[in-house]
């Protein structure tokens, strides 16, 4: 199953690899210049950020993992965005 959200902001660069490096000392993750993911062991969660449209994929096998990895990434996308970016809109 996957889900993606889009959301505009000028920092997408920023909030990318902020979210990478901070994974990474958990888990796989790793970025590029313009894209970015990370491994869960319940999910993936790719990452790919614009000039200001910071988007994301996440991947799970099943409904609950995938509520799981929308959670984590809304949670520490706030958090990383201090509050620029406060929900993001799921599509399935």
């Amino acid at each position: 199953m996957k889900a993606t959200a889009t959301v505009q902001t000028k920092k997408a660069q920023r909030y990318m690899k902020a979210m990478v490096n901070h994974f990474s000392q958990k888990t796989t993750a790793a970025y590029e210049a313009d894209s970015g993911y990370v491994e869960f062991g319940f999910g993936r969660c790719d990452i790919q950020a614009q000039s200001e449209t910071l988007s994301f994929q996440v991947t799970g096998a099943g409904s609950a993992d995938l509520d799981r990895l929308k959670w984590m990434v809304d949670k520490h996308i706030t958090r990383f965005s201090q509050n620029e970016i406060t929900a993001l809109t799921w599509q399935s």
